[in-house]
């Protein structure tokens, strides 16, 4: 984990806990499909914190998996306070999962928080709270770097990647943990008054990834106040090789376009370029086939982005090691296709894509969606839920 991020942590968990004015009742609500191995970690943390455990509950919101993560769920549901409950979602997909937790919580905050992030600082509910208080904000949205602990030297790498120029879009606040202050929640928003969805509605679920950026874009466009602290900041575990890297950025290609679909005016120079890049390497790629001037030119730009990669894998090699020099324009390149094709693949399969979403939320409205939670799992015991939801 980056030293500098885990310093600045430990310097703002509190050497005893904190006195609120009102302790309000928090939901943490945790989608997730197959995160056995790294489940078990976020509940530690949650539980690890200074909040009085009366006054928050976590959901975990499981996507039909299919190795030990109820397992996972119900050894940890022993404790008596906070509770810990497993919610069924039938539709897999986050933004599904995220609307099953809106709908079975109870709190006046909800917190989501994804099942491979740490949490390192024990005040992040009291400091959810606070920061609340002291604002008047509604919205809350955390740094989230990729430096979780634990991390392989290839995951050092993505993280290091992924926060500089190239590597994420500079409309983006989700990576820099110094920011404090008001913003556009775009891109970061995790911690809502239960009001928000009183007035945006829920997620959209015709989104595979990207749901948070769109509902955080209308929470943005409707006015609502949102504020970034590093004190909320959550570590979140990279892809660990190049396979998951791309597979994970053409997710988020297909949703970047989705959300510019949907949302003209989100469209952005950042999402735009990987889709350029994608399509210019393609067609140059075709063209150097038929012409000689063509292919001449392809050289020449293929040329120059090479260059690119070097200077900023130069950059990291100097900063981090001869590693990041080495992997560096690899993790680039994979990023760089992966959101460029993912975006195509909205482009082109839009159609089936709205006929897929036919049953999913309105977003103008909090209205249950069928099909979202399976009714036989409500006011249901753990134990009785999990057995039913492996039978199924």
């Amino acid at each position: 984990m980056n030293s500098e991020i885990q310093d600045r942590l430990r310097h703002l968990q509190p050497t005893s806990s904190p006195t609120l004015v009102n302790a309000r009742f928090i939901s943490v609500i945790i989608p997730v499909r197959n995160e056995e191995a790294h489940l078990g970690a976020v509940l530690g943390d949650l539980l690890n914190q200074d909040y009085p455990a009366d006054r928050f509950e976590i959901l975990v919101v499981d996507g039909e998996s299919t190795d030990g993560t109820a397992a996972v769920v119900q050894h940890y549901s022993a404790v008596d306070s906070p509770t810990i409950r497993l919610l069924a979602n039938p539709g897999r997909l986050s933004s599904a999962g995220r609307n099953v937790g809106i709908r079975n919580s109870q709190g006046d905050i909800i917190l989501f928080v994804d099942g491979h992030c740490r949490i390192l600082n024990r005040s992040l509910l009291s400091d959810t709270v606070r920061i609340m208080q002291e604002t008047g904000a509604r919205c809350l949205c955390r740094p989230q770097p990729l430096t979780a602990p634990g991390n392989t030297w290839f995951q050092d790498v993505v993280a290091h990647a992924r926060a500089t120029l190239i590597g994420h879009g500079r409309d983006s606040t989700i990576y820099d943990t110094e920011l404090e202050g008001f913003v556009d929640p775009t891109s970061s928003g995790a911690g809502y008054q239960r009001s928000v969805f009183e007035r945006v509605g829920l997620y959209d679920e015709q989104f595979d990834a990207c749901e948070d950026v769109e509902l955080n874009h209308r929470v943005h466009r409707a006015g609502i106040p949102a504020y970034s602290s590093p004190r909320l900041t959550i570590t979140y575990e990279p892809r660990t090789g190049l396979t998951g890297l791309f597979r994970q950025t053409l997710r988020y290609g297909k949703g970047r376009f989705l959300l510019m679909r949907k949302h003209a005016e989100a469209a952005s120079l950042s999402q735009l370029v990987p889709a350029a890049f994608a399509a210019g390497l393609f067609l140059l790629t075709v063209g150097s086939l038929a012409s000689g001037v063509i292919r001449d030119f392809s050289l020449l730009a293929l040329a120059a982005y090479a260059v690119l990669l070097l200077v900023f894998s130069t950059a990291l090699g100097v900063r981090h090691g001869w590693k990041d020099f080495l992997v560096a324009p690899f993790v680039y390149l994979t990023i760089h296709l992966g959101f460029g094709a993912g975006f195509w693949a909205g482009v082109f399969g839009a159609p089936r894509q709205r006929q897929a979403a036919g049953e999913a939320l309105d977003p103008a409205s909090a209205a249950p969606v069928k099909g979202t939670v399976a009714p036989a799992h409500r006011g249901k015991p753990i134990a009785q839920r999990h057995s039913e939801s492996v039978r199924a």
